[in-house]
């Protein structure tokens, strides 16, 4: 089955979400280079209702993902939280660091009630920022 086709199958709100996450990954690179990170966070257009699953936004982000070159954790996370506060939904964005072999690797990653959103933080990363989004 196509992409179209899975696409079709997705209610009218997630469509939205799906298209809106796409533009914003593109676009989050570019913001990340220009604006500070807790500056993007607060970034606040109208308010909407919720309207699906903080888990279901994440998997829309993570699929968006999947259509634009080079997504990183730190877009990621950033983009779902935008979408999350939109919705009215706070989460917390965490970025942590991890030893692996004879590097430190860093991640980012969204947490919504305590709960990571995105990827499952199994590779032993230690949270050393955690930034609020509050709900809009």
């Amino acid at each position: 089955m196509g992409w179209l086709a899975s696409l079709r199958r997705l209610s009218p709100a997630e469509r939205r979400t799906l298209i809106l996450a796409w533009a914003l990954l593109a676009l989050a690179p570019l913001l990340l280079r220009v604006l500070p990170l807790r500056r993007l966070l607060t970034v606040s257009p109208c308010r909407r209702r919720p309207a699906l699953a903080p888990e279901r936004v994440a998997w829309l982000v993570t699929v968006a993902g999947r259509r634009v070159p080079g997504t990183r954790c730190l877009p990621m996370a950033m983009v779902t939280a935008w979408l999350l506060a939109w919705q009215g939904t706070p989460a917390t964005l965490r970025i942590g660091v991890a030893r692996h072999a004879d590097r430190l690797s860093a991640h980012a990653w969204l947490e919504c009630a305590g709960r990571p959103l995105i990827d499952t933080i199994d590779d032993g990363y230690t949270p050393i920022v955690g930034v609020p989004v509050p709900a809009r």
